[in-house]
This record gives structure tokens, sequence and C-alpha cells, in this order.
């Protein structure tokens, strides 16, 4: 179960942006962009088959190349910040070499061999590593100057392989992570998640709270579709913000936006989403239904801008084609809300996108889509996006799958 609910959330990095992406025809135009001098753009290949790989630096205004590709080796992942690259490679024995860097200067911090390390993840300032062991059920924390672990975590009841991934406090003090209990393929409906909170220094859980009003899970609807049962997958975006203060749900229909005490506990308010402008909604309420495919839902994804201010939220439609039995994904669009008032303040409808990330200081929004060239090859199309309307500033086409990376310097 918990396989298959880690392939519908990746189907939405892997399947969406089936045709290539067009500039959109109507709507507010980019501002200008100057590309400030301390932090620099770079373009992975294909990470999660190659154990070397190269980052190729682009010009962060145009996208053009910028300099020669630099070797590295392993999966990378950056801070928010940009200032900690993390390298990780995967040896054949189960182990694995984590290689820690300052990207300001490129010096080495540390280097160490640990058995637990799926899912890499930093906070927002580098200074803490989240790892866990392929199964999901050991948590490990790393301070990223020395290596050493600073908490860890033992536990069959895990956020890792469910709809929502986890989330490290900016002291690596505590993980967060919301469950669906009773949801599944043997479910017939959708539930109501928890947020749990784990303490990483003690080794367990501290805390629950209920996230009344909002729905979410993986549900047998009843339908069937030729041999395959159709089933209903629901999930709502949900985020930590960076300094850990507050944590964000946006209901699976868009409608309503919930924000989170998590050092608390608690709930403090649940707003509607104000729309400004007409259409007031391109998204309908409840999980979408749709004939002729065997499995249909609503996926949101959303993070916090460096400031925490602001959302940037995403949602596609999930389906699965009856004939080719391929999962894909169409993106219904993305939307800025702004925090404080629940209010979109930019919204694109029918933007496709799959990685989408900030500039360090938020001065840019770039995104990546995909695209099937007539040549049959996949090409990954990065774009730049206005962050105060999500005007298309320009985009470009590469070949095979692709990375963003963004580094201080």
């Amino acid at each position: 179960m918990r396989k298959a609910l880690s392939a519908v959330v990746l189907v939405v990095l892997v399947s969406c942006g089936q045709a290539a992406l067009k500039p959109a025809s109507t709507g507010p135009s980019p501002k200008p962009f100057d590309p400030p001098a301390s932090w620099s753009l770079f373009l992975t290949g294909d990470q999660s088959v190659q154990q070397s790989y190269s980052r190729t630096p682009l010009d962060a205004a145009t996208l053009k190349d910028a300099g020669a590709p630099v070797a590295g080796h392993g999966y990378a992942t950056a801070s928010a910040d940009g200032s900690t690259l993390v390298e990780v490679d995967y040896k054949p024995d189960a182990t694995s070499s984590i290689s820690i860097s300052d990207t300001r200067t490129g010096a080495l911090r540390t280097s160490f061999q640990s058995p637990i390390a799926t899912g890499p993840a930093l906070t927002a300032d580098g200074t803490r590593l989240l790892a866990f062991d392929s199964s999901g059920h050991s948590y490990r924390v790393f301070d990223t100057r020395t290596g050493r672990v600073t908490g860890s975590l033992e536990t069959l009841d895990s956020p890792c392989c469910d709809l929502f991934r986890g989330w490290l406090d900016p002291t690596g003090a505590y993980l967060y992570g919301i469950l669906v209990p009773g949801s599944g393929y043997n479910a017939t409906g959708p539930v109501t998640p928890v947020l749990v909170r784990y303490d990483l220094h003690a080794g367990r859980e501290n805390a629950r709270l209920r996230l009344t009003g909002v729905t979410a899970g993986v549900w047998r609807n009843g339908k069937t579709i030729g041999s395959e049962q159709e089933t209903t997958v629901l999930q709502p975006g949900a985020a930590l913000s960076p300094d850990g203060s507050q944590l964000a749900v946006l209901y699976a229909d868009g409608s309503r936006l919930m924000t989170i005490d998590p050092i608390g506990m608690k709930i403090t308010a649940t707003r509607p989403v104000v729309v400004p402008s007409a259409p007031t909604s391109w998204l309908g309420v409840g999980p979408i239904e749709a004939d002729a495919k065997a499995e249909v839902g609503t996926i949101w994804s959303i993070d916090y801008s460096p400031d925490g201010r602001r959302l940037i939220a995403a949602a596609h439609e999930l389906t699965i084609d009856p004939t080719s039995q391929v999962s894909t994904t169409r993106g219904l669009g993305v939307r800025i809300i702004d925090v404080p008032s629940a209010t979109v303040t930019a919204d694109r409808r029918g933007l496709d996108l799959g990685q989408i990330v900030y500039a360090p200081d938020s001065t840019a929004l770039f995104a990546t889509s995909w695209s099937d060239g007539k040549d049959g090859q996949r090409r990954t199309v990065v774009l730049r996006l206005d962050p105060s309307n999500l005007a298309t500033a320009t985009q470009r086409e590469f070949i095979g799958f692709r990375w963003l990376l963004l580094l201080a310097r």
C-alpha cells in the first residue's frame, strides 16, 4: 500500500506536461528582472538513475547556458536559501555516502556513510538534514556541519509514504507528518487527516491534531472500467513555513485555507480562499469525476515563499488511461495565495508544472514541465515566471528529464 500511494504522488512529477507549453495569450506581462549576484541557477540531468551527474549553470534571466557543466556525484539536493548542497551516493550494498558542501565557498563541510539516506531533505537554512530508510520506518537528522546524528525516530506509523511528505522543523527537534487513517483501496470514501508531531530527541510521537473539515485519501468508488476498479484520489496541499512557525493546509477543492500553529498543535484559522476576479474558481468542489478513466482525483502541491507570507499552489487532475494503462496528469492551474488574507494574488489556469522553486530572495520563480517531441523523446521545459503575477518571462526546452538547483554564491 505504501508503494502504491508513493506512486500516486510521484506521477505528478513524471507525467505532467504531455503537450508543449505555450506562453499565455492574455494576462499580465512579466516585470523586468535583473538577476542578483547572491545566487545562481543550475540544471541537472536525471538523478534518479545516475550515480554521476553534471549541473549546468544557466543565466537566470534568459535561461541560456552560462558556463561549462560542473561535475557532481550522487543524488543532489539544496537548501531553500541555497547555502547548502547535499550529494548522496547510493551504494549496491544498501549503504550510502553523503557529502555536504558550502555552496558559497565550494568547501566540503563533511562526508560520512549512512545506511539511512532515502528522501534527503534540508531545513530552509541548510543546518539540518533529514533522511529515512527505504521502508519509511527509520528516520535520522544530521547536523550538516559535522555529520553528527542529532535526532532519530523508529515508527511503523510513518508519514513518509502516504499522500503527504514529512516536514522537519528548523531546529531539527520535530518531524511533522499528516496521516490519513483508514484510507486505502479497501476504503469507501475520503477520511479526515491527522497532523502528527514526532519528538526526534525522544524518538517518539508526542502530539496529534485532527484536521476537522479537511478530507483526503484513496478509495474505491464502486465503478469499474473494463477489468479495472475505478479509484479516487484526494490530496489537499500542505506545507511548513521556512521558520517552522506555521503549517498551511489547502483544501482539496481549493476553497479554504487552514493555518496551524505546529508548536502549540492547534488550528489558528480556517478561511475561505478569496479569488478577487472572475472566474471565481477553476476547480470544482470535491474530487473530479471523469468518464472512461480507471483512476481519477485531485492532487495539490503547495510551498511557502522564502518570507513565509505567500503560497505557490499547483493543482493536478490524476487519470489512468483505460487503454494504455499509463498514469497521466493534467495541470489544472497554479496560484499564488497571500497567507494572512487567504487571497489569491495571481492565477494561471491550465498551467501544468512539476518542480516549482522560489529564488532564495523571492525575486523569481523557476519551474519545469515536460513535453513529447516529434522524435519521440521526452523534453523538459524550464520556465522563469514573474513571482508577482505568474507571467511567463522566458522558457527553454532540454532533451531528457532535468532538475533545477538554486545555489548561493
